[in-house]
């Protein structure tokens, strides 16, 4: 049996199947989310999680997946949160919008 029968097997019996999205299969981000989430990391400023999404968007250049990547974005929407197909996709911001005085 090879690797990558075993790990499609894996991914078929999974309970969350389901939420697998099979075109994505081969993606350079795999296993490295932290890097690709907008989840706030505590204490991270502006600068630090720039710094973070860096390396993401240059992996995303190489990924063999990008465009399946970009369609899968485009289909969810606001859904689609953090880094995909090289494009940061932020969560709405919350709270009103500041006046240029605020600034």
């Amino acid at each position: 049996m090879t690797a990558r029968f075993r790990r499609e097997w894996a991914i078929r019996d999974h309970p969350f199947a389901e939420l697998i999205d099979q075109r994505l299969t081969g993606a350079a981000c795999a296993g490295r989310a932290p890097l690709f989430d907008t989840d706030p990391v505590p204490g991270e400023t502006d600068a630090a999680r720039e710094a973070r999404y860096a390396p993401a968007l240059k992996i995303c250049r190489r990924c063999p997946v990008q465009d399946q990547c970009a369609t899968a974005a485009a289909e969810l929407g606001g859904q689609a949160l953090g880094v995909w197909a090289g494009i940061v996709h932020a969560p709405p911001s919350r709270g009103r919008p500041k006046k240029a005085s605020e600034s």
